[in-house]
């Protein structure tokens, strides 16, 4: 069970544990400095290098309750769109959770998604 949880920007990510690059495919997504993919995919052979690696350098990406993208540390299977592996490995009992893109705002009421800077008006039903 977690004692911790952290939440970090990307970038501090970034530096503190290192994603390593994507060998095995090179059009993979999130590019590091190098030009490199960093994000494995969830099947076949990225997924099987994944699941060979040190459990606590293996992170989630994935789509939030919220309708954010989060990365999160540790193995994961709902709503995971992608993994990490890291050079730097995470602490034993602590989760950390890194924001990758902001929730959607939606209205209560209509379920319309609502722009942060715009004023918002439900249609009468």
């Amino acid at each position: 069970m977690s004692n911790n949880f952290i939440e970090l920007t990307f970038d501090e990510w970034l530096d503190t544990y290192k994603p390593i690059p994507n060998y095995l495919d090179e059009n993979a997504s999130f590019q590091n400095e190098s030009g490199f993919g960093v994000m494995f995919e969830t099947y076949g052979e990225e997924v099987d290098f994944v699941k060979q690696q040190d459990p606590n350098r293996i992170w989630m990406y994935g789509s939030g309750d919220d309708g954010g993208t989060y990365i999160w540390s540790g193995w994961g299977f709902v709503n995971r769109l992608g993994y990490f592996v890291t050079e730097v490995p995470f602490p034993e009992n602590t989760i950390i959770q890194v924001l990758v893109a902001e929730p959607d705002l939606t209205c209560d009421d209509c379920d319309e998604i609502i722009e942060e800077d715009e004023e918002h008006q439900c249609e009468e039903n």
